[in-house]
C-alpha cells in the first residue's frame, strides 16, 4: 500500500508494537514522527528503518504533557507537512496490581494519565490541523481486555475506555463532517517488555507477532478500510469480509436505534417509526 501522503505520529515508537508499526509505516512511503520519552530508543527505531530512515523523525516528548506534544506536532508539520494519521500506541502496565478495594489509588491512576490521558492529549493536538484539512485518521491500540470480561484493572479499564472514545468520537466527528476517521485495534498477545510477566507465567503461551500490528494500521491508514470507522477491529480479522458485511451490521445496528430512538432533546420516545 503506498502510504506517500501521509504524516503520521506514532506513540511508544521506540520499542515493540510502536517500533514495529512505525517501520511498516515508513516501508509504505509514510513519514512518520515516533514518540517517547526515550531519545535512545526512538533513535534505534530510526536506524532500524534503513533505507527508509530518511522519512522517520524523532521526537521525544511526554505524550501526557500538553504543551510538550503541542510542541512536537509543530515540529512533525514544519519538519514534514500536516499530520494525517496519529497512532495511539504508547501505555503502562502494572503486573501484579491489587483489587481496586486494596489498590492504591494514586498509583492507579497514575496508569490512567498514560493510557488514557495520554491519547487525548495527542488527539487534541492534532485533530484541529486533521478538521481543517478535511481528512485524518486517529488509529488507537486497545485489548481485549478492554471489551471482553477481564478482571479489572487500570490497564483493562483504561483500554476499555479507549474504545468507547474511539466510538464516540468518531460519532462526532462524522456528524460534524470532519472527513476524520477513528478506529481502534487490538494488537492480540504480543511479547513486549510490556507482557514480560505474562511470558514468565504462561511459558506456552501462543505469541501474537508485532508485524501483524503493523500490517493492520498500515491497511487502515490506507484509507481502503474507512467504512468500519468507529469501530474496534483485530490483527486476526478479515478486513475485507468486514466490509462486505457491513450492510448487514448497519441494520442490526439501526434498529437497536430505533429501539431506543430519543427525541431532539435526549428523552426517549417509544415512537419508533
Amino acid at each position: 500500500m503506498n502510504l506517500t501522503d501521509q504524516v503520521a505520529i506514532v506513540t511508544g515508537g521506540g520499542r515493540g508494537i510502536g517500533r514495529q508499526i512505525a517501520l511498516s509505516l515508513a516501508a509504505a512511503g509514510a513519514r512518520v514522527a515516533i514518540l517517547a520519552r526515550s531519545r535512545e530508543e526512538l533513535a534505534h527505531t530510526a536506524r532500524l528503518a534503513g533505507e527508509h530512515a530518511a522519512r522517520v523523525l524523532v521526537t521525544p516528548a511526554d505524550m501526557t504533557d500538553a504543551a510538550s506534544v503541542r510542541q512536537v506536532v509543530a515540529q512533525v508539520t514544519d519538519h514534514f507537512g500536516p499530520v494525517s494519521l496519529l497512532v495511539n500506541n504508547a501505555a503502562v502496565y502494572t503486573p501484579g496490581e491489587p483489587p481496586l478495594w486494596e489498590a492504591d489509588l494514586d498509583a492507579w491512576w497514575h496508569d490512567m494519565e498514560v493510557n488514557v490521558r495520554g491519547p487525548l492529549v495527542c488527539i487534541r493536538a492534532v485533530l484541529p490541523a486533521m478538521v481543517a484539512e478535511g481528512r485524518g485518521r486517529i488509529i488507537t491500540l486497545s485489548s481485549d481486555s478492554g471489551v471482553l470480561p477481564y478482571p479489572l484493572s487500570s490497564y483493562s479499564f483504561g483500554k476499555s475506555a479507549l474504545v468507547r472514545l474511539t466510538e464516540t468520537l468518531g460519532v462526532s466527528l462524522e456528524r460534524a463532517g470532519s472527513g476524520v476517521c477513528t478506529f481502534a485495534v487490538s494488537p492480540g498477545a504480543v511479547r513486549t517488555r510490556l507482557t514480560e510477566t505474562f511470558a514468565a507465567k504462561f511459558p506456552d503461551m501462543e505469541w501474537t507477532p508485532a508485524e501483524y500490528s503493523g500490517r493492520l494500521v498500515t491497511a487502515l491508514a490506507s484509507g481502503r478500510y474507512d467504512a468500519l470507522h468507529g469501530r474496534y477491529v483485530s490483527v486476526n480479522d478479515d478486513l475485507d469480509l468486514l466490509m462486505a458485511r457491513l450492510d448487514e451490521v448497519h441494520k442490526e445496528e439501526l434498529l437497536v436505534q430505533r429501539m431506543r430512538a430519543y427525541d431532539a432533546d435526549g428523552v426517549i420516545t417509544t415512537d419508533w417509526e
